[in-house]
């Protein structure tokens, strides 16, 4: 028997992008087609394509789904027969179809009569669904369910899907829906959305499942009229089925399984997106018919603030030489040495340095390696010293002239004392730990804790100071240590939780020739941001042309232009096409709701999946929810697609 959804868990259909003639293309494999009460066993591979139906016209385009909604009231009203499409944040249409053997002209005709003169070409009304498999065994009907025999996924066309199949007409070709129950829908999201192996913490990637979880249940209906509830594009949400499937992302689902987020007891529009580059946006101002309170645009930075250092004031800032000089007097004084370059080498080698830095360098051991750099000669040792650092990417600078040239021979010190092994570093992030703080290492998950006791060096770009500071978890930072002990920490203070993100900057160039093609704004010239959000994003873009000035809005800018983000500043250019617009940006996505990226960062830092979520979703909770919000489910229809 074939294998059947499991009616416990609540059912999402996903409309799959496949081709007009959607193909299951296993051979042999087995399918029960069924076509209303009548079904048939067909073998693979199994292909559908759609019976020549109606003409159908476009009548309106709108943003709000009131809009098309009253249009759709004004068509039935004068006896013709339509639909609302679009998915997600596009545009809805309004299709008007003819009736049965009318064709295009006179519904056009007939439509202009109505008063409905704002007419687009639209696809045909497909009449039913033709679904044919091996040897020519076929079945038609106005729609067709496809259940395989076995209980493995099923491939279409070039995904694998669990679940079952519903085959109906499309507006174009035959439409594809994978009917899937919940959670195992949220296998295929939650790695296409956020893949396990660019973030592999459990903390985020179970935010990542409850957003998934919660924006499906909220979307359940949206598109009823066309017969599915999401698409699986970015439009709604990235869904790829059971071929994306890892075991990390697997956990995350089922370790939150059915936990969904809620504000006054509804599950919300749990918007998210890939980099909101330091701060996220009002929906209101993106998409002023999604705004709602928990979509306040907020810091990307969790509120766990962790305190180090002994000092009781900032220092001077330092170059790379003082810096050095810093951590070598800790280390001397954490070793019983005076904080001098040549008492602590002795300390660190266990033999006195001969004089000069050559000396230096021979009581590391170092002596023959540095004279194989410079075989040919010529070279001062000070020279080959420097070079023999520079190789293993221990740089340090020529000692300034005019200065004591004690420092430099502490700061040489620490140098040769990483290259031998006798001082070491641990990089990694700084995050709470039992009692105190805890330095989790890059690249794997092993952790020291700090004493409490460690002179601390803030860190800003290529400066250092000594500082007693509060930062955020998840802060880089560097340990110093010698012989067992760790005296010294180096921290550069966190400002955002997504700045590890590939895409907190970017820039792109475009010709005003090409830019006025693509806004079909004729001699455009200039370009600029009329008006921004709290978090820096373009609201309003202003294109001056021939024609004068226009307007448009922020994200029907960056979607016509295929930016990242609205998060930019536009810069007069020219290139080799002549006069530009150089787009220097940040963020990737709307800035609407979760930063996925943030909420990996503030994983690294210790947050759990629930204070993760919380910091992105204002004031809202976690509730459990087991598909019985018959409520919510019949208002979220009502909404259109």
């Amino acid at each position: 028997m074939p294998e059947q959804p499991d009616v416990r868990l609540p059912l999402v259909r996903v409309l799959l992008q496949t081709q007009q003639q959607p193909v299951l293309p296993e051979p042999g494999r087995r399918y029960v087609c069924t076509a209303g009460d009548r079904p048939i066993l067909l073998r693979g591979p199994v292909s559908a394509h759609a019976l020549e139906g109606r003409p159908a016209t476009q009548v309106g385009a709108f943003e709000q789904d009131a809009n098309a909604e009253a249009m759709l009231v004004r068509l039935n009203a004068t006896g013709f027969e339509g639909v609302v499409t679009g998915r997600g944040d596009e545009l809805r249409r309004v299709v008007a179809f003819a009736s049965s053997g009318e064709e295009a002209e006179a519904l056009a005709r007939r439509l202009r009569q109505a008063g409905f003169s704002d007419q687009r070409p639209s696809a045909a009304a497909a009449g039913g669904v033709v679904v044919e498999g091996e040897g020519g065994a076929s079945l038609t009907g106005p729609r067709v369910r496809v259940v395989p025999i076995d209980p493995d996924p099923m491939r279409v066309g070039t995904k694998t899907v669990r679940g079952e199949l519903e085959l109906r007409p499309g507006v174009t070709g035959v439409a594809a829906i994978n009917v899937v129950n919940l959670e195992e829908y949220l296998r295929g999201v939650v790695p296409a959305e956020m893949g396990p192996r660019a973030f592999p913490l459990l903390e985020a990637l179970k935010a990542q499942a409850v957003a998934a979880r919660t924006y499906a249940v909220a979307h359940l209906g949206d598109h009823s009229a066309d017969g599915y509830d999401l698409c699986d594009s970015q439009m709604c949400q990235v869904y790829e089925g059971a071929g994306v499937e890892q075991p990390l992302s697997d956990r995350a689902v089922l370790e939150t399984s059915g936990e969904i987020l809620t504000w006054r007891g509804k599950p919300i529009d749990a918007m998210y997106h890939s980099t909101c580059a330091g701060r996220t946006e009002d929906a209101e101002a993106m998409f002023p018919q999604r705004g709602q309170p928990y979509l306040r645009g907020v810091r990307c930075r969790g509120e766990r603030m962790l305190a180090a250092g002994v000092s009781s004031s900032a220092g001077p800032w330092l170059g790379e030489i003082d810096r050095l000089v810093a951590v070598g007097g800790r280390i001397a004084g954490a070793l019983g040495v005076p904080a001098q370059g040549r008492a602590l080498a002795a300390r660190l080698t266990g033999v006195r340095p001969e004089t000069g830095d050559a000396g230096l360098v021979r009581a590391f051991g170092l002596g023959t390696t540095a004279a194989t750099l410079h075989v040919g000669g010529g070279a001062s040792s000070e020279q080959a010293t420097l070079d023999l650092l520079r190789v293993f990417h221990l740089q340090l600078p020529p000692p300034p002239k005019g200065s004591s040239r004690a420092a430099w021979e502490m700061a040489l010190v620490v140098r040769l004392g990483q290259l031998a092994g006798a001082i070491q570093t641990v990089n990694g992030r700084l995050v709470p730990g039992p009692s105190g703080l805890r330095l989790v290492a890059d690249g794997s998950e092993t952790a020291r804790d700090l004493n409490g006791r460690e002179a601390l060096l803030e860190r800003r770009g290529a400066s250092w100071r000594l500082n007693a500071i509060e930062f955020p978890a998840g802060s880089a930072a560097t340990l110093w240590c010698s012989a067992g002990v760790c005296p010294a920490v180096e921290v550069e203070p966190l400002e955002d939780a997504d700045a590890g993100s590939a895409w907190t900057w970017w820039v792109r160039e475009i010709s005003l020739e090409e830019l006025g093609k693509k806004l079909s704004v004729a001699g455009a010239r200039e370009v600029a941001v009329a008006r921004r959000g709290l978090s820096g994003r373009a609201l309003a873009v202003a294109v001056t042309g021939s024609g004068g000035r226009v307007e448009f809005r922020g994200l029907a800018f960056r979607r016509a232009l295929e930016l990242p983000d609205t998060l930019f500043a536009a810069v007069a250019a020219r290139n080799s096409k002549g006069p530009s617009v150089r787009f220097l940006g940040r963020g990737w996505g709307h800035g609407v709701g979760m930063c996925q990226n943030g909420a990996f960062g503030l994983a690294r830092g210790g947050a759990g999946y629930e204070e993760i979520l919380k910091t992105y979703y204002t004031g809202v909770e976690l509730a459990h929810w087991e598909g019985e919000d018959h409520e919510h489910e019949q208002e979220a229809g009502k909404r259109g697609p």
